[in-house]
């Protein structure tokens, strides 16, 4: 007997990619500079970076939950 495997294709759509970039890329980017400068502080920044987007995205979620009703 032949062993059969299953090929499985994942598609991505463009507009995923796109908020992607913005949210975690740009948006961790400016949230990186916008804590550095004034605080001077390697930590603090890293986290903003990391947490930045984080928000952004659950802030997004809440707003769409709320247009739901």
């Amino acid at each position: 007997m032949r062993n059969k495997q299953s090929i499985i294709f994942v598609t991505i759509p463009l507009s995923e990619i796109k908020k992607f970039i913005l949210i975690d890329i740009v948006a961790g980017w400016v949230f990186y500079f916008a804590i550095k400068f004034p605080f001077h502080s390697l930590i603090a920044a890293s986290a903003g970076s990391m947490f930045g987007p984080i928000l952004i995205r659950q802030s997004m979620k809440l707003v769409q939950n709320r247009a739901k009703f």
